[in-house]
């Protein structure tokens, strides 16, 4: 009986099981201890088409992280490393209980704190995802539950159901895939 190996992808090349990173060193440790912040990263970029590799990510986040990735990523680091790809995403306070996003929200970063501890999700509103019957946003969260292909909630109810502490920081991206401001050539620095 052929018995299909598990794998930390999903289907569409996401990393959806932070559990299965053990051959990705992040600083001190392998990805599946502190590895979340470059996960989330990745799966942010990889969203938008971006060509990005595992470790090349990793290791950019890691280079400047305190204590060499010991407590995992910094959200400003993530944040500026985002930034340098050409994402500059506005950073939310949301109480779990009134978690709406801004309108036409497409894509995003949370940092919040599940039971083990903190950690970030990448989340993406698409066509194909219908709102909830009340008209609020629903998306695809990955790496939220491990191993769960297809997470699908409205920002409110992710939060109210995996967050222990009563509000969640979010990175926003409202827009579409943008150019990295190294390949636009209208781009002067």
């Amino acid at each position: 009986m052929d018995q299909q190996m598990k794998t930390p992808y999903s289907k569409d090349g996401y990393i959806i099981d932070q559990a299965r990173m053990k051959s990705i060193r992040y600083g001190v440790f392998t990805s599946d201890i502190n590895g979340c912040g470059w996960i989330a990263g990745y799966n942010f970029l990889r969203r938008f088409g971006e060509p990005v590799q595992e470790q090349a990510l990793a290791n950019e986040l890691i280079r400047h992280s305190l204590f060499r990735g010991l407590t995992g990523t910094d959200l400003f680091r993530l944040r500026r490393n985002l930034k340098r790809h050409g994402y500059r995403m506005p950073l939310k306070f949301r109480w779990n209980k009134k978690a709406r996003l801004p309108e036409g929200t497409s894509a995003g970063i949370i940092w919040y704190c599940h039971k083990d501890g903190f950690h970030f999700v990448t989340f993406y509103a698409d066509e194909a995802i219908r709102p909830a019957e009340d008209g609020e946003a629903r998306f695809r969260f990955l790496n939220g539950l491990a191993g769960k292909e297809d997470h699908f909630d409205t920002m409110r109810g992710f939060l109210t159901r995996h967050n222990v502490i009563p509000f969640a920081l979010i990175l926003v991206w409202p827009g579409r895939a943008v150019t990295a401001p190294s390949e636009n050539p209208a781009a002067s620095d």
